[in-house]
């Protein structure tokens, strides 16, 4: 009890450290200070003068394992790993710990350091992803539901500004994940889906963020760049059966409203359809789609609006003239026609169907024959033996006239054009094929 509260002098202190220098503690007594330390310090707490003076003491000096790596063996790594676990970080939950000042130190402290994994692959074994893994799962990451402030952004785009991005200039490698499939388990792909909802695009409604140059960059990039079988059948199937709601559809048809293309991206359009044919299978699904009279009713109120106040310029028209001659109206044969046909192939007199000539006449026999198959109600030879049609609301008296003018227009300008020219009526053909044939003969000699 005598030495309650008693000092040694800064002499008596130097002697025993001096006379401690280059003495080293055996194995026993390192292992009775070990057992005994816990229990002298136990519940014990250092002051806040006592922890200023061990901080202020420790100022501007080197750590001891500054720089050094495998100082510890292996087995002492593993003993020092067991002995941390279960233990709760001193730090665990706590905030405001550290002064604005020290922040501040520690934040300097560390500017221009490289990062102890930085290029680092493979350090982690399995097992230990798998810990770590499984020690996050259930966990809300610290950053949830927060957003940085305009001054924290401000600050992390000016630091970002003039550095080289890790990838300039790595051409040419490949993402760690190309070609992979399957990755991610079907919760994790749920989970990553179900995080991205209601979530806002962050170039959401923001143009020019891309400057005139690299977006042609961008452009030329994609040129030529076609998609394999593999990946648009990929893309077929993700979209199959996916329809747009009502909203989407709206907000697709107001961003296109009062759009307009302009002529070098039409020519562009124009340019890639041209011999461009759809496979018989997109031909089928095209036929049997249905469409509501609804939708055919806006899409011809559309192209009204399209085409209020236009012309076809001469070029367009002189190309639809061209188009429509080679159009066989209707696709197939008619029974007429077959009859015809097969009038001529057993007479051996060869013939082309549909030749593309003024009128697109059913037969045309070299040089310079054409024939036609005028069927007896369509071509109006009902109407001029006297039958009255003007109770039809289409088919009428009127629309009969309109065409048996049309047909004989249409063979005086053939003849005019050095044609020879033969109508031959259904009843004709059908009844008294003999005597059309004596008639194509006549007009071959």
């Amino acid at each position: 009890m005598a030495s309650k509260g008693w000092k040694l002098s800064p002499e008596t202190r130097a002697k025993m450290s001096a006379s401690q220098t280059g003495k080293k503690h055996s194995a026993e007594s390192r292992a009775k200070i070990s057992v005994n330390n816990p229990r002298f310090w136990q519940g014990k707490k250092l002051s806040t003068e006592t922890r200023a003076k061990l901080s202020a003491s420790k100022k501007g000096q080197i750590p001891w394992n500054k720089g050094k790596t495998g100082i510890f063996s292996a087995e002492t790594r593993a003993k020092l790993s067991e002995s941390h676990k279960g233990q709760i970080a001193w730090n665990k939950g706590k905030t405001g710990i550290y002064s604005a000042e020290t922040l501040a130190k520690l934040s300097e402290s560390h500017k221009g350091q490289i990062g102890w994994n930085k290029g680092k692959t493979g350090i982690y074994s399995p097992e230990t992803i798998a810990k770590m893994s499984a020690s996050k799962k259930g966990k809300i990451p610290w950053i949830k539901g927060k957003k940085h402030s305009a001054e924290s952004r401000a600050k992390m785009s000016a630091k970002n500004k003039g550095q080289i991005p890790w990838n300039k200039g790595k051409k040419g490698q490949i993402p760690w994940n190309k070609g992979k499939t399957g990755i991610f388990s079907a919760e994790t792909r749920a989970k990553l889906s179900e995080s991205h909802k209601g979530r806002i695009a962050w170039n959401k409604g923001k143009t020019g963020i891309y400057s005139v140059e690299t977006l042609a960059k961008i452009s030329a990039k994609s040129k030529g760049r076609k998609f394999s079988a593999e990946q648009k059948a990929k893309l077929s199937a993700i979209r199959k059966g996916k329809k747009f709601s009502a909203e989407h559809k709206a907000k697709i048809s107001a961003s296109l409203t009062g759009r307009k293309l302009s002529p070098e991206t039409r020519a562009k359009i124009g340019a890639w359809q041209i011999g461009r044919k759809l496979s018989p299978e997109t031909r089928a699904k095209m036929s049997a789609r249905v469409v509501s009279p609804e939708t055919r009713a806006k899409m011809s109120a559309s192209s009204k609006r399209h085409f209020q106040g236009k012309k076809h310029s001469p070029e367009s028209i002189a190309k639809m003239r061209i188009y429509r001659l080679t159009q066989v109206i209707p696709a197939k044969d008619t029974k007429l026609e077959l009859k015809l046909q097969e009038l001529l192939k057993a007479n051996n007199i060869p013939f082309i169907k549909h030749k593309a000539i003024l009128g697109q006449p059913d037969v045309f026999i070299d040089p310079n024959i054409c024939v036609f198959a005028d069927g007896d109600y369509w071509h109006g030879w009902l109407y001029l033996q006297g039958k009255d049609f003007s109770n039809q609301p289409k088919f009428n008296n009127e629309y009969f006239e309109k065409k048996i003018k049309r047909d004989q227009s249409i063979t005086t300008r053939l003849e005019a054009k050095g044609y020879k020219v033969l109508r031959l009526w259904e009843h004709e053909i059908i009844k008294e094929p003999q005597k059309c044939l004596d008639k194509i003969r006549a007009v071959l000699q």
